[in-house]
């Protein structure tokens, strides 16, 4: 004790907390330093430095706080710009034809100019060698107009053709390395996503993907779209004719005339035919079906009906006649378990599946008829 209290007198009290206090503290961060690089990390798969990914799957599920959501809110918003930058090159406008002047003067006048805030509808580029996708119909008259890109090229249009089975018109320009955006598939546009609408003027709206809606129920048409997107925010009327996307740059949707948003994958098939026979023809089936995933049983006992789709009669002719479907023998009460290989599902629609493909081509089914599994190849015809 005598020992003790001679140390105290000669050194200051405070200074010996202070430093005892410092040494405690940086043995404490060596310490927790190393049991989160060689404990936690490896035991747990946490984040301890750098970065977090949340795209990973081991975060799947875990209740994470965001530090710095400013700075989160920051860079998304700052992702939001670039795609708005980058997408508008693929999106044009679509001007009335002006008639080109008798002669050339000094003199400005406004007659002789495209004013470019006012369009007569937009478009969207879907090939690099000139096809354009449009909510205007355009099929009949398509001479009397013009394409304006955003660098404010002018493309005389040459050629126009009808969708039967969407609510657009398919438009062809001479040119050629026009850009062009990745067309989404149906699985990839999920509920809850991320949005952003833009026009060809530059307009742009986040929102968010609330689900879909299904046009005639429960009873689909091989030979028809039923279903469409529904955002959570309503689009106001100049997004008319625009085109939605998605936060890596992909397109999602088309907005037509009415408002409604038609999945962008439901032109798949039509550009396969603008490709291969410079104009677009769809594929015919011809059997009309109810999906048993959005099925549940009463007395669910049977597994054949938790999987593919029911050919089903009701009021409409379950196999159309002469149809593909009624020559290969199909009939009322099968069951399409998949086409070419893909099991139908949540994520694979008969519909869809038969419209990605091209009139002439053939595709397999696997079938259930009371109990037994059979395959069925079936060449589609031209939808009329």
């Amino acid at each position: 004790m005598k020992y003790i209290a001679e140390f105290f007198k000669k050194h200051n009290l405070a200074t010996i907390i202070i430093i005892t206090f410092i040494f405690g503290c940086g043995g404490g961060l060596v310490g927790g330093a190393v049991a989160r690089g060689y404990l936690i990390d490896p035991l747990f798969g946490w984040s301890s430095f750098g970065n977090l990914d949340f795209s990973a799957s081991k975060y799947a599920g875990q209740g994470l706080v965001i530090s710095n959501a400013k700075n989160v809110i920051v860079q998304q918003d700052t992702k939001i710009n670039e795609i708005i930058d980058s997408v508008g090159f693929s999106l044009v406008g679509i001007y009335k034809k002006k008639p080109a002047p008798a002669k050339l003067n000094d003199i400005f006048t406004l007659e002789n100019f495209y004013k470019i805030n006012e369009p007569s509808g937009q478009g969207f580029i879907i090939t690099s060698d000139g096809w354009i996708v449009t909510s205007l119909a355009l099929a009949k008259n398509f001479n009397d107009y013009v394409v304006i890109t955003k660098d404010k090229k002018i493309y005389q249009i040459d050629r126009a053709v009808a969708d039967n089975l969407t609510k657009f018109n398919f438009i062809h320009v001479q040119a050629r390395d026009l850009p062009v955006r990745k067309l989404a598939a149906t699985q990839d546009i999920k509920p809850g996503s991320l949005i952003i609408g833009v026009n060809s003027l530059g307009a742009n709206l986040v929102s968010s993907i609330s689900g879909f809606s299904e046009s005639g129920g429960l009873i689909k048409s091989s030979d028809s779209f039923s279903k469409q997107i529904i955002l959570n925010d309503k689009l106001p009327a100049e997004f008319k004719g625009s085109i939605i996307f998605s936060l890596t740059g992909d397109a999602l949707g088309l907005v037509n005339e009415g408002g409604e948003i038609e999945p962008i994958s439901h032109l798949g098939g039509a550009v396969k035919s603008l490709f291969k026979n410079k104009t677009n023809t769809r594929p015919s089936l011809g059997i009309n079906y109810v999906d048993l995933v959005e099925l549940v049983e009463v007395a669910s006992q049977n597994g054949d009906w938790q999987k593919g789709v029911i050919i089903y009669n009701d009021q409409k002719a379950a196999v159309k006649k002469n149809s593909p479907a009624e020559k290969s023998g199909l009939r009322v009460g099968d069951i399409i378990i998949s086409i070419d290989g893909l099991e139908l599902d949540q994520d694979n629609n008969l519909t869809d599946i038969v419209q990605d493909h091209l009139a002439g081509e053939t595709v397999s089914l696997v079938i259930l008829r009371q109990g037994e599994a059979k395959e069925v190849k079936i060449t589609l015809v031209e939808l009329k």
